[in-house]
């Protein structure tokens, strides 16, 4: 692959996006719900100029759009170490009907330790960020990193 093909990705919550490109994901979902709209219309709706609309329209989607075909990601969790913390993880998992593909949990030093999960999501509807809320608020995790996801 020639270096100049190479299109590098990154992860970025919406609340640090330029206001354009908000408003291009906001006017994209907009035109999926009603084709009748022009695009003229729809970026006068969100005062959005077309060329910054056409400049930014196909390098920018929601990282659950793209997950629509595909499911898989892989999370980090932070934990303490306790007995029974991998089970009652699995456990939250299991009644989101997530299916784990690979699963790490890191040798604990100092009381802390890592879970590192692939998960595919195809047997839910539900969005990372709720996957995510859902294994923050069990006890002992201190923190949940999406790390990688399949487009």
């Amino acid at each position: 692959m020639d270096k100049k093909d190479y299109k590098k990705f990154y992860l970025i919550r919406e609340d640090v996006l330029p206001e354009s490109v908000v408003k291009t994901l906001k006017i994209k979902e907009v035109l999926k719900n009603d084709p009748s709209l022009s695009i003229f219309e729809a970026v006068k709706q969100f005062d959005l100029s077309r060329s910054a609309f056409y400049k930014y329209r196909d390098t920018i989607f929601p990282i659950d759009e793209k997950m629509e075909s595909t499911r898989e990601f892989t999370l980090i969790l932070y934990v303490n170490d306790i007995v029974g913390m991998l089970a009652e993880v699995l456990n939250t998992l299991s009644s989101l009907s997530l299916s784990v593909l690979t699963i790490h949990q890191s040798i604990p030093m100092e009381s802390r330790a890592t879970i590192t999960l692939s998960l595919d999501a195809k047997g839910t509807n539900l969005e990372i960020d709720d996957v995510m809320e859902a294994l923050r608020v069990i006890d002992h995790v201190s923190k949940v990193e999406l790390i990688s996801m399949t487009i």
